[in-house]
């Protein structure tokens, strides 16, 4: 009986090992296509980046938690002297404390700012020797008479020789709330 018993146990064990299938290797997004790609467009960049040191991820990410404390000084540490900032319906290119004063009056007006991040990356384009963050968030403020708003943003910051020449800010404003009937 423990023969018997002990020969069926082995059987079960050598046909279980055996009849699985074959893993099959997976072939990933990440694989580098070595076909020649034509694109309808011509882009104004390089399409040639590899990712970027994420300190700059976070020397950007520093710079938008000082705006949201209020501390200008803070905002603008990272800064270069001169710098190009770029929002829906702004445009300014000039010196970081002429910026400084400019944003501060309009941080002067919000009672309370907070942001809430989907997700940031950090490229660098050896061919430009130029280093992106690129950020996606939402910002949630109160002005000084108690109105809320929220914005959603999506920021393309440069930084060359580790400070920050320009900033390019493109927000979306949220609908409306549907009226119940």
């Amino acid at each position: 009986m423990k023969h018997s018993l002990f020969l069926i146990i082995f059987c079960i064990g050598l046909f279980s090992c055996n009849s699985g299938s074959k893993p099959e290797i997976s072939k990933s997004d990440s694989v580098v296509s070595h076909e020649t790609i034509v694109y309808p467009f011509t882009p104004k960049y390089s399409l040639k980046w590899q990712p970027g040191d994420e300190k700059y991820a976070l020397m950007v990410l520093n710079c938008l938690k000082h705006f949201d404390d209020g501390d200008m000084k803070g905002t603008f540490a990272d800064f270069a002297d001169t710098v190009e900032f770029i929002k829906d319906g702004f445009y300014f290119k000039g010196t970081r404390d002429s910026l400084a004063v400019l944003t501060a009056e309009s941080r002067g007006e919000m009672a309370t700012v907070s942001k809430e991040f989907d997700a940031w990356i950090t490229t660098f384009y050896p061919d430009k020797n130029d280093t992106w963050v690129t950020l996606w968030y939402t910002e949630k403020l109160t002005d000084k008479k108690g109105k809320l708003d929220s914005l959603y943003y999506t920021d393309d910051v440069l930084i060359k020789n580790g400070k920050i020449v320009s900033y390019d800010e493109k927000q979306r404003k949220f609908p409306a709330p549907m009226a119940k009937k």
